[in-house]
């Protein structure tokens, strides 16, 4: 690396090239003019007593010059420029102070001059100009006796200054041209940097962009080599790692040499590397960059470099949050080490494979959970709907031989008497348990299909409505149950599961109201619709609550934190599947008429039409309740 002064500008660089060439040149004609000097000697060394003085000088600047190169490799140009120029001035000083009858030695304080102008620029060279000159004056005044030679100092003088003038003024037209070239070749060069970066940038924008389009890990690693195998050597590869036997598997490779790729992938799968073994272990160990070559290959070759003849190899590790999820490893044939580039692009590949390994890595976790939580389901909804199915049948046997005791102990005995007590007793709990198993099967079928089958037909509800009330009257003698309704209410939609709806919510309004208080049910048309509401007086539910009635299993508890009444929680959930899919809606909201006690609602098309899933969900998605047309046979 060259030397520089630290924090030296980029526009200083290439004057900093260009004065360390020109004073390797100016080193070079001090030779020359050593050399030059030194035959001088020679010819009129019998004629001068100070030559041997005059030949050391010439030995220290040619060994000077020889050193300069050395000098710039350690030190920047201008300070070896500095010093050069010293040691011109005084090496000519002391060639006129030897030698002052040489009219001509004054001569070479023009060559100092315009070494120092090239130098340093128009204020040196005057500058050393008018130094040179004091020397020379102060050096002639000292040494010369002859008129002739002090008649003559004027005009050396002039002769020094007037060419430091001359040497600034060219050196200012040569150094402002070599500076507008260095500026014009450090904006060429800012340039191509830029481009380059932005050539970069855009190319690891893609790869990002690339590598999270898919959340399929073998695509994820797939996108991960082809993006990076242009940009990092003549092969890339990708391997992950086996927490179980602790080795790192290749996981996809591709590369501008692809039987390159293919090879290392078919080696490396044969002979997978350990952790800590190698380059591409001793990446995943230590979790940081690693590369190697032919040369630094001892014993053993864990990576095949030798193998499959590679120049270098260099492996980064894969991070995501802190955990090393593989190695991102690439390889060239040419050259024993990758460059500067390839090793930031590396690390910038590995940085963006992070994120999107453990994305695909998370969705297919998600994916297995999802698989074993479907699975988990349809194990539970077979479960109920077996025990439903089997619990039917000794339940229905259980009706039917207590109706033929109830009816034979009816002839045999007139009157009421405990055995029928009992009866009605074992009825009304046959009654319930049936239509639990009915609500069991209902939920069943509601998380198997993804909603009810509904069955409009043409029918009076205020008429059904009144059979409804009616029968929980006469179950529940000692309440209050009234209906404020239409003559007539006529209406298209499955008539059973309404009925079911309208049973659910007059049974909830009796059985929430224990201490007693009216259940008022009220009927009326909307538009197109009709609304029923189911009104009571009784513990209310708080505000808290209201949302999570109509979810499955789902009671309010009192204070303690118990269930007050029973049940398993499933009638509201299926009223809400049967309303939805009938397109209406079902609410519950606070008795402001009675001050305590709630209101469930529900508004349903006058005219219901069944859908299909592809109408209620055009997505793809299956929403929580959609209605189906019954396939049932």
């Amino acid at each position: 690396m060259d030397p520089t002064i630290d924090g030296t500008h980029e526009l200083e660089q290439p004057l900093e090239r260009q004065m360390r060439s020109q004073e390797r040149q100016l080193g070079w004609v001090r030779l020359g003019l050593v050399a030059a000097s030194a035959g001088w000697l020679v010819i009129i060394a019998p004629q001068l007593s100070g030559w041997p003085v005059l030949a050391g000088v010439l030995v220290v600047v040619a060994l000077y010059s020889i050193s300069v190169p050395l000098l710039l490799r350690r030190f920047p140009a201008r300070e070896v420029g500095i010093v050069s120029t010293a040691v011109e001035m005084i090496a000519v000083t002391v060639a006129v102070y030897i030698a002052p009858l040489a009219l001509d030695a004054y001569l070479f304080y023009g060559l100092v001059v315009l070494g120092t102008a090239l130098r340093f620029g128009f204020g040196a060279s005057v500058w050393s100009a008018i130094v040179m000159s004091g020397l020379y004056l102060a050096v002639v005044l000292a040494t010369a006796t002859e008129v002739a030679t002090l008649d003559l100092l004027a005009i050396r003088v002039g002769y020094v200054i007037g060419f430091g003038i001359l040497a600034g003024v060219f050196s200012r037209l040569v150094i402002g041209r070599a500076t507008e070239n260095a500026r014009l070749l450090a904006r060429l060069a800012d340039d191509e940097r830029e481009r380059e970066a932005v050539a970069e940038r855009d190319a690891l924008s893609r790869l990002g962009r690339d590598f999270g389009a898919s959340l399929d890990r073998d695509a994820t690693l797939r996108a991960i080599v082809d993006g990076a195998a242009p940009m990092l050597g003549d092969a890339c590869a990708v391997f992950v790692l086996d927490d179980a036997e602790r080795r790192l598997v290749p996981a996809a490779a591709a590369g501008t040499d692809p039987s390159l790729a293919e090879r290392w992938r078919a080696r490396a799968d044969a002979r997978r590397p350990r952790l800590g073994e190698g380059v591409v272990g001793g990446a995943a160990a230590t979790v940081a960059a690693r590369e190697g070559g032919t040369g630094s290959v001892e014993t053993g070759d864990a990576d095949g470099i030798r193998e499959l003849e590679l120049g270098w190899m260099l492996a980064v590790p894969i991070l995501a949050g802190g955990r090393m999820l593989g190695v991102l490893a690439c390889a060239g044939r040419a050259g024993t080490a990758p460059d500067e580039r390839t090793r930031r692009l590396a690390a910038e590949v590995a940085e963006r494979a992070g994120p999107a390994l453990e994305n695909s890595r998370l969705w297919s976790d998600l994916q297995d959970r999802m698989a074993r939580e479907q699975a988990a389901q349809r194990i539970k909804d077979d479960f109920l709907s077996i025990v439903s199915h089997e619990l039917r049948t000794p339940l229905t046997s259980i009706q039917g031989y207590s109706q033929l005791l109830e009816a034979r102990m009816r002839r045999e005995r007139s009157g009421e008497s405990k055995e029928m007590a009992h009866l009605r007793v074992i009825r009304s709990q046959v009654g319930r348990m049936r239509r639990l198993v009915d609500d069991l099967l209902d939920v069943s079928r509601i998380d198997r299909r993804g909603g009810v089958s509904i069955e409009p037909v043409d029918f009076d509800l205020a008429e059904d409505l009144r059979e409804a009330v009616g029968r929980v009257a006469r179950e529940h003698p000692d309440r209050e149950i009234s209906l404020t309704a239409p003559e007539a209410m006529r209406v298209h939609v499955d008539r059973d599961r309404i009925g079911q709806v309208v049973s659910n919510l007059l049974e909830n309004a009796v059985k929430y109201s224990p201490d007693g208080g009216p259940v008022r049910a009220t009927a009326e048309r909307r538009g197109g619709e009709v609304e029923v509401l189911v009104a009571d007086a009784g513990v209310g539910i708080p505000a808290e609550h209201r949302d999570h009635v109509f979810e499955r299993f789902y009671q309010a508890d009192d204070e303690a934190g118990r269930r007050r009444f029973g049940g398993l929680g499933l009638g509201l959930y299926i009223s809400r599947a049967i309303i939805d899919a009938h397109g209406g809606r079902i609410w519950v909201a606070p008795n402001v008429t009675d001050g305590r006690g709630s209101v469930f609602g529900f508004r349903i098309p006058r005219v219901a039409m069944p859908l299909s899933p592809a109408e209620v969900a055009p997505t793809g998605e299956v929403p929580p309740f959609v209605a189906r047309r019954r396939q049932e046979p």
